[in-house]
């Protein structure tokens, strides 16, 4: 097993750190149907400063925006706390997630 790891190349993902974090996200979800959803406008913004702007909405719901101070928290997994409201941190396929909900397969994706 240890020579397959050597062979594969097999290493620890790197630790999320604050500033990877910094940035843009938009809504996903595994949802395989392309409808409209009252997550169409979901975005967050997480600022250098410690800010973040957090819009939500969708044709039937209405739209909000929501701004405060985001905390950055490592571990395993690592979290993001929005005032009071916490997402962990996963890193999958180089993409950055802040994760909603596991059960139903619901993010937030860092945009490239």
């Amino acid at each position: 097993m240890l020579a397959c790891c050597a062979l594969a190349g097999c290493h620890r993902a790197p630790p999320v750190t604050r500033d990877a974090l910094v940035g843009s996200y938009v809504y996903k979800s595994e949802d395989p149907e392309g409808k409209a959803t009252d997550h169409e406008w979901d975005h967050l913004t997480l600022q250098a400063d410690g800010k973040y702007d957090l819009v939500q909405g969708g044709p039937t719901k209405a739209k909000s925006e929501t701004t405060g101070i985001w905390q950055f928290y490592g571990g395993d997994p690592a979290e993001v706390d929005l005032d009071h409201s916490g997402y962990p941190v996963q890193i999958k396929g180089g993409e950055v997630r802040l994760m909603i909900d596991y059960d139903v397969g619901i993010w937030f994706a860092k945009a490239k």
